[in-house]
């Protein structure tokens, strides 16, 4: 018996060397395996080329200006996609349904990106509009006690000066901690999107080819 995995030429998934259908898209895996036939009943081909009509008839129906007709259209667009989603779910093998399910899944992902990486930023500007706001009321604290500092070194007050430089070497290191936070929160930010990222790009699809060349390289 054979022991090398079957690739699905559809998707790229792997599977067992006797399975009939890909685990992730459906397709039938082997030649002499025939997609199901359901008599009386739409393809996802042509159930999706009528939704995509409806709607470009309701399109029209708006640039025209006849607003019932458009809504009528919509309504019967809504249904003709229930109806091809419906023969797509029980012929998940079709090209059709293949692609569209693909690109919905695709699109699904990049706008869960896009909500992601929104956050992740508005998040981190948040953070760092507060934290140059905290820095900017220290700095203004510290300039008059720089004058202080130079006033008390000129009348030679040694505790005056002792105090005022424990003040300002505190206010340098607040300004320092903010610092660090700000730089923190921008990385966490590209973080998340990177990972977010990596998430959403698409799966990358190997031929039986070259994944039996790259065990080969890697004997």
């Amino acid at each position: 018996m054979s022991t090398v995995p079957q690739v699905c030429s559809a998707c790229g998934a792997a599977s067992a060397w006797d399975a009939r259908y890909c685990p992730r898209c459906g397709r039938p895996l082997r030649a002499d395996e025939q997609a199901p036939r359901y008599y009386g009943v739409l393809s996802p081909g042509l159930a999706f080329v009528l939704v995509v009509i409806l709607l470009v008839a309701c399109i029209l129906a708006l640039i025209a200006g006849s607003v019932v007709a458009a809504i009528l259209l919509l309504a019967f667009a809504a249904a003709a996609f229930v109806l091809f989603y419906g023969t797509a779910r029980r012929n998940p093998g079709d090209p059709v349904a293949r692609r569209v399910f693909a690109t919905w899944s695709h699109v699904r992902s990049w706008v869960t990106f896009s909500r992601a990486t929104a956050s992740a930023w508005l998040r981190a500007l948040r953070d760092v509009v507060r934290l140059r706001g905290e820095s900017r009321s220290l700095r203004r604290e510290r300039e008059p006690l720089l004058l202080s500092l130079g006033d008390a070194a000129y009348r030679e007050d040694e505790e005056m000066v002792k105090t005022l430089r424990e003040r300002i070497r505190a206010i340098d290191d607040e300004l320092a901690k903010r610092e660090a936070e700000r730089t923190e929160a921008l990385a966490t930010a590209r973080r998340h999107v990177d990972e977010e990222l990596e998430a959403a790009r698409a799966t990358q699809a190997f031929s039986v080819d070259e994944i039996a060349s790259g065990e080969n390289s890697e004997k």
